[in-house]
Parts: structure tokens; C-alpha cells; sequence
């Protein structure tokens, strides 16, 4: 029977005899088992659970780097109204998120367990693209303070 052309699969890099007795080496820094945890939802499990930490959600078109830029013009906006509080930006849910086309949504948490709370909304709004960006974010600064600084009222007793 003729040979085939090509390599021969008995011969190694330098051309000499393969070794069958190496053993091969596994691939993917060699532990297994071991699940990689994701940074970012590492502020939501119960070990790093912060109740004060707030979040600002924002789910953006990625179409155009204006989009970006606008939700971290927020995020810093809204960081300097509450120097005294912590806040985490997630954009686009980590960017694992397919936004819509044109979508410019903002939304906050008291934390991560709770339930976002809709700031913005431009998906609507534009072209041109201007007018889906919030002008004005004074409004959205009072609704997150009114739900962030909601304190319980004293419980009194008459005896």
C-alpha cells in the first residue's frame, strides 16, 4: 500500500520518535473542580452583601461609545450628590447583556436584593440621539434620595 503524504503522526516536533511514556500535562492550569467566580456578582453574595450599598443599572445601546460615556456621566454625577454613600455602576448587566438599539435606561436598587427602581427612560425618545440623554439629572437625584434616606418612623410607646 503507498504512503500518504503529509506528516507522520509517529514522529514528534523534532522529528525523532514520539514518546509514549510522557505523561501529558492538563491543560487549563491544572485544577479542576474549582468553579472561576465572577468579580463583579461577588458584591451580592452573602459573604460581601452590603445592605448600603446602592446600584445604579444602566442598560445602554452599544452601538455608539456616547452611550457609555452618558452612564458613567450619571454614575459620577450621582456619586458626588451622596459623597457619604457607596454606589456600584453595572452596565448592560456586565456587559453580558444584549442592549436595544437606541435603549438608554436608568435604574437604581437600595442594594442588590432589592428591586430596581426606573430613573429614565429614552428608548422612546430622539432621534436625534440627544434627546434620549436626561438634560436635567436633578429629578432623578431627589427620587434616589427619597429612597435611599426613607428612615423608619420611631416606634412609641404609651405606658
Amino acid at each position: 500500500m503507498p504512503k500518504k503524504k503529509g506528516k507522520d503522526k509517529t514522529k514528534g516536533k523534532n522529528g525523532d520518535a514520539k514518546s509514549e511514556d510522557k505523561p501529558k500535562k492538563p491543560k487549563g492550569g491544572g485544577k479542576k473542580g474549582k468553579k472561576k467566580v465572577d468579580k463583579n456578582l461577588i458584591y451580592c453574595d452573602d459573604k460581601h452583601f452590603d445592605p448600603n450599598l446602592v446600584v445604579i443599572t444602566v442598560e445602554h445601546c452599544i452601538k455608539c461609545f456616547v452611550y457609555r460615556e452618558q452612564s458613567e456621566k450619571f454614575f459620577k454625577v450621582v456619586c458626588e450628590a451622596f459623597p457619604d454613600r457607596k454606589f456600584k455602576l453595572i452596565q448592560n448587566d456586565f456587559d453580558r447583556l444584549e442592549a436595544r438599539e437606541g435603549a438608554f435606561e436608568l435604574s437604581f436598587s437600595k442594594n442588590c436584593r432589592s428591586p430596581a427602581i426606573p430613573l429614565w427612560s429614552g428608548i422612546d425618545l430622539g432621534p436625534p440621539r440627544r434627546e434620549k440623554f436626561p438634560v436635567d439629572y436633578t429629578p432623578m437625584i431627589e427620587k434616589i434620595d427619597k429612597e435611599i434616606n426613607v428612615h423608619e418612623k420611631p416606634i412609641i410607646k404609651f405606658t
